[in-house]
């Protein structure tokens, strides 16, 4: 059976390539992540599909690790965050290396009806690109989807923009939601991309139905760089974040090749909000439907995480993140924590030369962050013990949620370095780098069972035939 959300798009967008889409996309439960950024991960694997090399900037290694959901306890009562804290394996010798996995979660509430009051403004590109490869069906599909799920009680407007901005849904309660829905149904692409226009009426109408007790949230979506009206990235970051400061958050939404992702980062970031890139219906149904709740509640916020660590031991990779790298610690200043989330950090250790003198080695985590629930700022902090013992012990992680983990994590760092590598014009290291990524997880996982591996090798697997084909026509 289709979930509601999904049925209730059938009936009002009766489309054929959105029926295929569709059929297509619910032949399995979806297990994406929830709670936490993925533009990174869903864009490469466009990428990948097209055959383009994506640029360095573009691979964030820590959400192709983050792009799943995680085996993590749900946070205990009273709590807005859970931290857990484990290593790999044990104990490791000192020709072994430690991987430290630092996971966090927050509640996943069940009944939407617990949820607090929602504010919520749609902005939407309809310029003409919108029209290529049926995205604005797709899109249509998705925005029924969401409005769906909403309550009666909660607010929305839905603002456009292409070469202007008009607002399509003034803000109002779902009480006539079959007018809404009608509304949607009737949009057509046409036109440039006025982004700054359209992002800004959609603040305005958040503004109207502020709510200090509740979630005011503008969701952006677009698949274009803005060419209209005010284009300076700059500036539209600017008058963004001075709405931020008014208390209304942002998200946004990528579709398609061409974008600003760097500017929907920002956006995002500076809104307190996610940054997601829409590749198909898979992302779609992650984005509006799997993790709807996530998308709209704020649970903490400033989340910063310290790992202080013995002189024994030597920090050799952070996968992901800008760490901030002190002699005996390593800081990280996460993004701000949605309902549902699930997330890990991966630290790689090993022992000092020379310097190894005690059996069993402390670890040290100190996790702050603000509670918006409570309004409250909460330090969490635990110690973590990692034994020392004769003999290398092999590669094989013990644990096997960090193993899997940590297996995605090489397969991204080597897609990272493959485009790096890409972009100076040494073809052979880039393959070279994708090769040996991929013949290790195989070795790890000859009978390919897990889909979250299989996913991101899928994605390795078809930049190699890219680069092959490329370095055979340069021949």
């Amino acid at each position: 059976m289709l979930p509601f959300a999904w049925t209730v798009a059938l009936k009002y967008l009766k489309t054929a390539p959105v029926l295929l889409i569709l059929a297509c996309s619910l032949r399995g439960p979806i297990l994406a992540q929830e709670g936490a950024s993925s533009a990174a991960a869903a864009r490469t694997r466009y990428l990948a599909e097209s055959g383009l090399i994506p640029t360095s900037r573009e691979v964030a290694v820590e959400e192709f690790i983050n792009y799943h959901r995680h085996q993590i306890g749900r946070p205990k009562a009273g709590e807005a965050v859970s931290l857990d804290v484990r290593w790999g394996n044990n104990a490791v010798s000192e020709d072994d290396p430690a991987i430290l996995q630092l996971g966090f979660s927050t509640a996943l509430v069940n009944d939407r009806q617990q949820l607090g009051p929602l504010n919520l403004a749609l902005v939407i590109d309809k310029s003409g690109s919108m029209a290529e490869s049926d995205k604005m069906s797709r899109v249509k599909a998705s925005l029924v989807a969401l409005v769906s799920q909403l309550r009666d009680t909660d607010v929305l407007s839905i603002s456009l923009f292409d070469s202007y901005a008009d607002v399509l849904l003034l803000a109002c309660t779902l009480s006539d939601r079959g007018r809404v829905l009608e509304l949607i149904r009737q949009i057509e692409p046409g036109g440039s991309t006025n982004l700054h226009a359209g992002l800004m009426l959609g603040y305005h109408e958040a503004l109207k139905n502020y709510r200090k007790d509740g979630t005011n949230r503008v969701i952006l979506l677009t698949d274009g760089i803005a060419n209209q009206g005010v284009t300076e990235p700059d500036q539209i970051a600017a008058n963004s974040q001075a709405f931020n400061e008014r208390g209304i958050d942002l998200s946004t939404i990528g579709v398609g090749l061409d974008l600003n992702q760097d500017l929907l980062r920002q956006l995002a970031k500076s809104g307190r909000g996610l940054f997601h890139f829409v590749a198909d219906v898979q992302d779609l149904n992650k984005v509006f439907i799997k993790e709807l709740q996530s998308l709209l509640s704020l649970v903490a916020t400033d989340p910063r995480v310290e790992v202080f660590y013995p002189s024994e031991m030597r920090l050799a990779q952070v996968y992901g993140y800008e760490p901030e790298l002190h002699e005996d610690s390593v800081a990280l200043k996460l993004d701000n924590m949605n309902q549902g989330l699930t997330q890990v950090v991966l630290f790689r250790f090993k022992a000092a030369p020379h310097r190894i003198a005690k059996s069993s080695l402390p670890v040290k985590v100190r996790f702050t962050y603000f509670d918006r629930v409570q309004n409250r700022q909460v330090v969490q902090t635990k110690e973590s013990f990692l034994a020392m013992k004769d003999g290398r012990s092999g590669d094989v992680l013990k644990d096997n949620e960090v193993r899997k983990n940590y297996t995605i994590a090489l397969l991204a760092q080597a897609i990272r370095e493959m485009a790096v590598a890409w972009e100076m014009r040494h073809y052979s290291e880039a393959e070279s780098l994708l090769t040996n990524a991929i013949a290790r997880t195989r070795q790890s996982y000859p009978h390919m069972e897990d889909e979250d591996i299989a996913r991101t090798l899928s994605i390795a697997e078809k930049y190699q035939k890219s680069i092959r084909r490329e370095i055979r026509a340069d021949r």
